[in-house]
């Protein structure tokens, strides 16, 4: 069976050897900290559990999803994101409406490497700052939660996105020159009127 204790020095080595800030709870084998992304700042929480078996990371978002009718589409956009996650999951409780991304390592006879630990701390922290905007749409923006995880995976359905306009509408007409307007007055339409809606 893992060490337990060998496993949580071995996270507060990785932590001091990267200069976090960071509170640690050695009864608990748990420590906690915040990290600042493009989006906003995100508290994680990791943890040796089970004995030492596991190696757990949850990354919390700063907001709560108060509105208690919200919570179900929520839900959906968490299942959304989560068909595509290689690895964690997006999580949240449906009591208070808390929402965070869970990882889980198994720690197994090897001692807890360095790689293994920034690999858990890392892949959290990209993926919750990524999806903040996500959420942010659908809760104050009014996007389904289809849109706006379409929005923020706009890398993974880059082969889905499909040109607005048929390709007949590039070639020249067979018509000839357009025919000018035989109304009196100015020709030239107001600004903004007969431009192209891209």
């Amino acid at each position: 069976m893992p060490d337990q204790t060998a496993s949580f020095q071995s996270v507060i080595d990785y932590l001091d050897f990267k200069e976090f800030n960071y509170n640690a709870e050695p009864d608990e084998f748990r420590v906690t900290l915040t990290m600042s992304g493009r989006n906003a700042n995100f508290r994680f929480n990791s943890r040796i559990t089970h004995g030492g078996e596991y190696i757990q990371v949850t990354s919390h978002y700063p907001f709560y999803v108060r509105e208690e009718k919200l919570r179900p589409s929520v839900a959906e956009l968490i299942t959304r994101a989560n068909y595509n996650m290689p690895l964690g999951k997006f999580e949240m409780d449906m009591k208070d409406g808390e929402v965070r991304f869970h990882i889980t390592q198994i720690i197994g006879d090897q001692p807890l490497s360095p790689s293994v630990i920034e690999k858990l701390f890392m892949t959290s922290f990209f993926t919750i700052d990524r999806y903040f905007p996500a959420f942010m749409q659908h809760i104050h923006a009014g996007y389904t939660p289809e849109d706006a995880i379409f929005h923020v995976e706009l890398d993974i359905n880059a082969e889905r996105v499909v040109e607005v306009y048929p390709k007949e509408a590039s070639k020249p007409s067979s018509q000839g020159k357009p025919k000018r307007s035989r109304k009196k007055g100015n020709r030239n339409p107001p600004k903004g009127e007969g431009e192209t809606l891209l």
